[in-house]
């Protein structure tokens, strides 16, 4: 799932996304940007991003 989509979605900036999370705002504008991708992430960001944006961790993997 589009990463930048979602967060449009509901409305949340990366910074506020980021802070909501406790995510740090480099790691976060890196995987929206395509610099790192999610799947090499930590199960801990993958959780937080996914509770932060309710949804599940595996939707954030899902394609369009």
């Amino acid at each position: 799932m589009e990463l930048m989509s979602l967060l449009k979605e509901r409305q949340l900036s990366i910074y506020q996304c980021a802070k909501e999370s406790h995510i740090p705002y480099t790691t976060l504008s890196d995987i929206v940007k395509g610099k790192t991708r999610i799947e090499k992430c930590t199960a801990e960001t993958i959780y937080k991003l996914a509770r932060t944006l309710h949804i599940t961790m595996e939707e954030l993997f899902e394609e369009k």
